[in-house]
C-alpha cells in the first residue's frame, strides 16, 4: 500500500528546490557576463583573423563559396566551438585560452562545415576524403572547399599541442560521419539513430578538446562523449526541418510523441552531469561548468515545447510531414524564448 512519505522531508524536498533556484539565480549574471565576454572576444579574434582569409577567397569571382558556406565558417562553427565548447573547457580548468588554443579551435571550427559538406552536398568520395582528413596536402585538393579545408586544417595542426592526437581523433570524427550515412535508410531502428548520434557528437567534442594542452584523462572522456551526444542531439531538435526536407533519420524526425524525446534529452543531460561529478576538477569549477552548459542545453528544452505544442493539429501526436516549414523552426533569437531558457535555466535541479 503507498504511504505518504513524511511532512518534514516534502518539507526538504522544497526547501532544496528553492535554494537550488536560488542558487541558480545569483549565478546567472556572472555567467551571463562570462559568455558575452567570451562571444565578444571570439567575434574579434574572427574579425581579425579569419575574415581577412575568407575575403581573400570571396574577392575571386569564380569562387565557389556561397553566403551558406561562409555563414558556416564565420558565424557558427568558427565561433562557437572557441567562444563556447573552449571555454566551457576553460571554466573546468581555471584557465584562459592560449593564443594557440584559440587559433586550433577556431580553425578546426571553421573546417567542420566544409567537412560535413564533403559527406552530404559535394558527393566526394570515401576514399578521397580519408585521404584529406589523414594526409592533408593544398596538392590533393580539387575544388575550393577542399582548398579551404586543408588550409584550416593545417593552421590548426601548426598550433595545436599534439597534432597526432588531432589526427588521430579527427579518424574517428571520419568514421562517424561514414556511420552517419545510414541515417538516409528510413528503416533504421530507434536504437540504431541513438547510437549513432552519440557517436557523432562524441568523437566530436573529443576531436576540438584535442586542440587544448594537456589530454583528458577517462573521466573526461567519458564527460566530453555524453555531453557531445546531448549536445548533437540538440543540433538535431534544432535541424528538424532541413533533416526531414534532406531525408534523414534522427531521433527528432522519427518521434511519434515529443514527450518521448524530452525523456531521452533530459536522461542525457542528467547523465551528463553524474559524470561532471566524477571528474578531478575542483567543485566550483564544475558548478561554474555546469551552470554555463545548462544555459545551452535549456535552448533545446524550449525547442521541443515549440515542436509539442504541434501535436495540438494531429490528434495529440507529432507528425512532421504534416507541419509547415514555420511551425518546425524555433526562433532563439526572440524575446519570449529568451525568457523560457532563462526560466528553465533558475528552475535546474542538474
Amino acid at each position: 500500500m503507498f504511504q505518504k512519505p513524511p511532512q518534514n522531508h516534502i518539507l526538504n524536498v522544497g526547501q532544496t528546490l528553492q535554494m537550488n533556484r536560488l542558487y541558480n539565480l545569483l549565478s546567472f549574471p556572472r555567467i551571463f557576463l562570462y559568455t558575452v565576454n567570451a562571444l565578444r572576444t571570439q567575434r574579434i579574434f574572427i574579425k581579425n583573423n579569419l575574415e581577412p582569409l575568407i575575403k581573400e577567397f570571396q574577392k575571386d569571382q569564380n569562387s565557389e563559396l556561397t553566403n551558406s558556406d561562409v555563414k558556416k565558417i564565420r558565424r557558427y562553427y568558427g565561433y562557437a566551438v572557441p567562444a563556447i565548447l573552449g571555454e566551457g573547457f576553460c571554466i573546468l580548468r581555471s584557465e584562459t585560452l592560449t593564443q594557440n588554443e584559440r587559433i586550433a579551435l577556431t580553425y578546426l571550427g571553421a573546417l567542420t562545415g566544409l567537412y560535413d559538406d564533403f559527406f552530404d552536398k559535394l558527393d566526394t568520395s570515401d576514399s578521397h576524403i580519408l585521404e584529406l582528413t589523414t594526409n592533408p596536402d593544398e596538392k590533393i585538393t580539387r575544388n575550393i572547399h577542399e582548398f579551404l579545408f586543408v588550409k584550416f586544417y593545417l593552421i590548426a595542426l601548426n598550433h595545436c599541442p599534439s597534432p597526432n592526437l588531432l589526427k588521430q581523433r579527427f579518424l574517428g570524427v571520419y568514421e562517424a560521419q561514414l556511420l552517419s550515412k545510414r541515417q538516409k535508410d528510413s528503416k533504421l531502428s530507434t536504437e540504431e539513430i541513438s547510437s549513432i548520434t552519440l557517436l557523432k557528437g562524441g568523437v566530436s567534442l573529443l576531436f576540438y578538446r584535442s586542440a587544448l594542452v594537456g589530454q583528458p584523462n577517462k573521466n573526461e572522456e567519458s564527460l566530453l562523449y555524453k555531453l557531445g551526444g546531448l549536445m548533437q542531439l540538440e543540433n538535431d531538435i534544432f535541424d528538424i526541418h532541413k533533416d526531414y526536407q534532406d531525408n534523414i533519420s534522427t531521433l527528432v524526425t522519427t518521434v511519434r510523441k515529443i514527450s518521448e524525446l524530452r525523456i531521452t534529452y533530459t536522461r542525457l543531460h542528467e547523465e551528463t552531469m553524474i559524470l561532471l561529478s566524477l571528474t578531478h576538477f575542483a567543485k566550483n569549477n564544475k558548478l561554474f561548468f555546469m551552470r554555463f552548459i545548462n544555459l545551452i542545453i535549456y535552448r533545446g528544452s524550449v525547442c521541443l515545447d515549440c515542436l509539442e505544442r504541434n501535436e495540438t493539429l494531429t490528434n495529440g501526436f507529432f507528425s512532421i510531414k504534416d507541419y509547415e516549414r514555420k511551425y518546425l523552426i524555433c526562433d532563439m533569437g526572440k524575446f519570449k524564448n529568451i525568457i523560457k531558457v532563462f526560466q528553465y535555466f533558475a528552475n535546474s535541479k542538474v
